[in-house]
């Protein structure tokens, strides 16, 4: 089983291994920070990975050390924490920690939601609108952004919660309940969980809460109001190296999941990288400058949430993001 320390032990290890591949070049001078994924290693974060193996963090005076988290909900709220300087996560799941006073804000966004309902073909079950989850067993991850949002998709479908029997579960778990059949379908990335159970032999299907009416934003990079006030410099270079990751990962895919292969301390699965990085491509934002916060795409997320997923707060959307670091690359 990973724990944090084997984790960190092990991207220790893939960092020196990589620094002494650049020559022998030291961390010495660039400042320490942290990056925390919202799950344990997709295709989703091989871009940034690629960077950090090319070394862009290192060029803009960044030390970068990369973590695995256990959902969007828990990963916020180690940025909140200070426990890492950075988190990647998910849009809906920053809204809410932060409208519960966790200090964060979302400083660049990449893609449109990736949030959807998982299932497996030929088990007697097409779902081709969220009403067809009527009756169903739904597993799910307890302060996900896919739990944060599902009360907007029941009322986009004129269904009300009893009409689906929830199963709270763990992220592995849920997507285990699912394979094993003890589940109907199972909320989860778009771009990563049904790839996943392909790959393994499941004809997962899936569809986005966006094609059952709730269109949202979707995975950023988020950090402490901290450090946003206090450190603004470190912030820019975060942003800059990670337009330039990227940018670099939509160029060479390949390249891109062979670095995510590397840091691994596990075995992963090529195909699936690649799978999942293309389909999270896909919901790309398209917004220039890459990661370009659109103010209207991020106050309809707002209005969704505070509408359906019982988020409380008179604040504006602009108090929940910033552009001031988006520069071309």
């Amino acid at each position: 089983m990973t724990t944090r320390r084997t984790f960190m032990k092990a991207t220790a290890a893939a960092t020196a291994g990589w620094l002494v591949s650049q020559g022998g070049a030291s961390a010495q001078g660039l400042e320490k920070v942290s990056v925390r994924f919202n799950w344990s290693w997709v295709g989703n974060y091989a871009p940034v990975v690629l960077g950090w193996e090319r070394g862009y963090y290192k060029d803009a005076g960044l030390d970068l050390t990369l973590g695995q988290g256990k959902g969007s909900g828990a990963t916020v709220r180690q940025a909140g924490s200070k426990n890492d300087t950075f988190v990647w996560a998910d849009t809906s799941a920053l809204l809410v920690a932060a409208a519960q006073g966790v200090p964060i804000k979302e400083v660049m966004c990449v893609c449109n939601s990736n949030l959807g309902i998982l299932w497996i073909d030929g088990r007697g079950i097409n779902i081709k609108s969220a009403r067809d989850l009527i009756g169903k067993k739904l597993s799910a991850t307890p302060g996900d952004g896919n739990t944060q949002m599902w009360p907007a998709v029941l009322a986009a479908n004129n269904m009300k919660p009893e009409d689906v029997q929830m199963v709270f579960l763990d992220g592995t778990a849920s997507v285990a309940a699912l394979r094993e059949g003890r589940v109907d379908a199972s909320m989860g990335g778009a771009s990563d969980q049904p790839v996943t159970l392909r790959n393994a032999g499941f004809p997962a299907k899936v569809i986005t809460f966006a094609e059952m009416g709730v269109p949202t934003l979707g995975s950023g990079i988020i950090t402490h109001v901290d450090n946003i006030k206090e450190r603004p410099q470190t912030v820019s270079k975060m942003v800059a190296a990670t337009q330039r990751s990227w940018q670099a990962g939509l160029q060479d895919p390949e390249a891109a999941v062979q670095a995510l292969l590397k840091v691994s301390e596990v075995p992963l699965n090529a195909n699936v990288l690649r799978d999942g990085l293309k389909v999270f491509q896909s919901l790309a934002t398209n917004t220039r400058p890459v990661g370009y916060i659109d103010p209207q795409a991020m106050q309809k997320t707002l209005e969704l949430l505070k509408q359906y997923g019982g988020v409380k707060t008179d604040l504006p959307a602009t108090a929940f993001y910033t552009n001031e670091f988006i520069k071309k690359a």
